[in-house]
């Protein structure tokens, strides 16, 4: 009987840290033989009697970590920052992703839906599995060194607390305006980083003498990526950043219209593969219309926003 109690106890030691071994062995080997000689006085335990009482007992892992719980990976009090890491991360993960299968789909002069989808869909896991191994690394490091304590309780001031904490800014939307803004500063400056033989082979490019549209929509585009970033950062809206996000859409409204009446602002490249000639035939007289239709519902979103302001 003593055999079995003495493999048990073992047991649980090879669970522990080896400077705790001994004396949780030995308090655990007391409370045993304890519980042992009480059920001796209604006559001796056989084998199977004490097997049913280190049952009631537990694994000798579930019991090892009873007396000496291992540390986690991320501390309790520290996942609410590292889930909020991870959300960020994760958001900036699939930007870059699909900005790389955007990017991939305009050099390969085919707009191919499933292709995009599983593009996408490999860059993002391939980021993410990076970004989620080297920010839990990171914080099980820095829980260790008790930094995180510091970045949990940055220093603050009632006076600094947001104004309307009920007015939450959607990750989603700064997402979107991140994305949207990069992809348009991709696509304006594509002779940067364009060969100039897939230069000629892009189904739309602008016009001579049209260039000023291209400078003009860098610099708003620019600071609308900027704001986006801005937005990351925080959690509610304010009275200014809300008025911030309505002009942003007004202006990329107005700029949308002013080419769609102007018109003329692109034209038809020299050489076109038939992806691009394909396009040309079905969309060339139609771009001052999706161009109208962008401009208007900026319009409606802005309008949307106001009166979201309105309830501030």
């Amino acid at each position: 009987m003593m055999e079995l109690l003495e493999r048990y106890l073992a047991a649980v030691a090879a669970e522990l840290p080896a400077d705790k071994q001994h004396d949780i062995v030995r308090e655990l080997r007391a409370n045993l033989l304890d519980q042992i000689e009480a059920q001796q006085q209604d006559g001796p335990l056989d084998d199977n009697q004490l097997s049913q009482l280190l049952l009631q007992q537990g694994h000798p892992i579930e019991v090892a970590q009873r007396f000496a719980p291992g540390a986690p990976l991320i501390a309790s009090e520290d996942m609410p920052l590292y889930k909020t890491v991870l959300w960020h991360g994760a958001a900036l993960m699939a930007v870059i992703a699909l900005l790389k299968s955007l990017g991939g789909l305009v050099l390969a002069d085919s707009i191919n839906p499933v292709r995009l989808l599983l593009q996408l869909g490999f860059s993002f896991i391939d980021n993410f599995a990076t970004l989620l191994l080297l920010v839990t690394a990171v914080f099980y490091g820095a829980g260790q060194a008790g930094w995180t304590k510091e970045w949990r309780q940055r220093q603050w001031h009632p006076a600094r607390l947001p104004r309307y904490p009920l007015a939450r800014m959607k990750l989603s939307d700064s997402i979107t305006d991140l994305t949207s803004a990069l992809f348009l500063l991709l696509l304006l400056w594509t002779p940067l980083w364009l060969s100039v033989e897939a230069q000629q082979h892009l189904p739309v490019r602008l016009a001579e003498g049209m260039e000023y549209w291209r400078y003009l929509l860098t610099f708003f585009a620019a600071l609308s990526a900027a704001f986006a970033l801005y937005r990351l950062t925080q959690l509610s809206w304010q009275r200014w950043s809300k008025w911030c996000y309505i002009l942003d859409h007004l202006v990329f409204a107005l700029i949308f219209a002013a080419m769609a009446i102007k018109g003329g602002v692109f034209t038809e490249p020299q050489q076109l593969s038939d992806g691009a000639r394909l396009f040309w035939t079905h969309a060339a007289g139609s771009i001052s219309y999706i161009l109208l239709a962008t401009a208007a519902v900026l319009l409606v979103l802005a309008i949307a926003e106001y009166r979201q302001l309105r309830r501030l």
